[in-house]
């Protein structure tokens, strides 16, 4: 079974019935292995913070103070040359323009996208490992047929010998099957071949190590067709995450958009302050003057000219919000045409499923007939060995009709964001 690479733990991957991986067990080891999630989930920690930090302007600031000075004159008095001071500030903002208001709710929004953005590589990582499961069962397939093929030549290999050994047909005739038999050989090489690739990308996607002898549950075979597309598209537009992360990624600018302009308003601050003053390192018992004081302030400040530095910037992220919604329209626009492309690649599909059923019956039958034929001397050795290419061939050309129904199914799942 799965043999997790790194200390994160990952349930047994066992089907209670089969005692074989499914695709859906697959999926949740890589969802949790993934480094990318995890550092998806990090951005929207930081961004979660960024929402608690936009808050703190609504709450009171503390500062507290000391001085102390030496001057080589006698500068604090008719006698001193030294003072210290304690100073504790209580300031509280009553008015900006709302621009903390604005500035919560661009956090906010901003903090939504970094979710969606969490949910879209999701939704990638998903798909990828189910096209690398579909991949590996594809690949099992092509193991299958080529060492079918093996056994066939094989049986044709013994049968050619002995009508050789009884001066039926030329040596020639065996060395066709031999050199036919050794080119199958390769196939079943380069078949093992990419079956090992189609696990090597199921391990790094999973995260985790795939026995040799492992199993794979098969797919549930799906026999519907997409007829209301208009449907899915709607479903694309309502569910996909891209779309919610730009869509919020604009509100988010907009509302900064907003907070900028609230420099244009007058700011209005009311402050407490008290102090206590020293001759000396003490801030206390000052003889000159009082010894502390306790000072209320109400401040209205207002920019006179900033040298059009709140224009600028606003026209700045005006311009960067009409870009976002510039690649929102050309994100939906690719999507709808990713859509229509994954609802075309079902239909061939199953078209071609369809067709490869007959061409496969056809073919299993040829070969039935060929082989009786050759047996009985009407059929030649080249018709024979023609009758297995084509078996062959049907088999692998209904193997991928089969395949591609479910790689365009994930792709309409992952472009919807839906299960079918």
């Amino acid at each position: 079974m799965f043999k997790v690479i790194s200390g994160l733990a990952v349930a047994l991957l066992i089907s209670s019935t089969s005692f074989a991986i499914t695709i859906d067990e697959a999926v949740d080891a890589a969802l949790k292995n993934n480094f990318e999630i995890l550092a998806s989930q990090h951005k929207v920690e930081s961004s979660k913070y960024n929402v608690a930090s936009a808050k703190t302007p609504y709450l009171p600031q503390l500062d507290a103070k000391y001085a102390y000075v030496k001057s080589s004159e006698k500068a604090y008095g008719t006698i001193e040359d030294e003072y210290s001071t304690i100073s504790l500030t209580l300031g509280y903002n009553l008015f900006n323009g709302f621009g903390d208001m604005f500035n919560v709710k661009a956090a906010k929004s901003a903090y939504s996208a970094a979710k969606h953005n969490t949910q879209a590589i999701r939704e990638d990582i998903t798909l990828s490992v189910k096209k690398a499961y579909i991949d590996v069962l594809a690949a099992q397939d092509g193991i299958v047929v080529a060492e079918k093929a093996i056994q066939l030549l094989k049986n044709q290999l013994k049968d050619i010998k002995l009508s050789y050994e009884v001066g039926y047909v030329a040596k020639n005739e065996v060395l066709k099957v031999e050199s036919e038999l050794a080119s199958s050989q390769q196939n079943v090489i380069s078949a093992a071949s990419a079956y090992k690739v189609a696990i090597f990308n199921l391990e790094k996607l999973t995260g985790a190590d795939i026995a040799n002898d492992e199993k794979f549950a098969t797919l549930t075979d799906y026999t519907g067709s997409i007829s209301d597309i208009e449907s899915l598209k709607a479903d694309m537009m309502k569910n996909r995450s891209e779309i919610k992360y730009l869509t919020e990624l604009i509100n988010a600018q907009k509302y900064s958009i907003k907070a900028n302009k609230s420099k244009f308003y007058p700011k209005v601050n009311l402050g407490a302050a008290y102090n206590t003053y020293g001759e000396d390192f003490s801030p206390s018992d000052r003889g000159y003057a009082y010894d502390n004081e306790t000072t209320l302030s109400l401040t209205v400040d207002l920019n006179i000219f900033d040298g059009f530095n709140k224009y600028n910037s606003t026209k700045s992220l005006q311009a960067e919000k009409m870009y976002m919604m510039s690649m929102l329209r050309n994100t939906k626009a690719s999507m709808t045409l990713q859509l229509k492309n994954s609802v075309e690649n079902l239909d061939l599909a199953h078209a071609s499923l369809k067709a490869s059923e007959k061409e496969l019956a056809s073919a299993q039958e040829n070969y039935r007939i060929t082989q009786n034929q050759f047996k009985q001397k009407v059929a030649t050795n080249t018709d024979l060995m023609d009758a297995r290419v084509m078996l062959t061939r049907a088999e692998n050309t209904y193997n991928n009709a089969k395949f591609n129904i479910h790689r365009a199914l994930a792709d309409i799942e992952r472009i919807t964001e839906k299960k079918l």
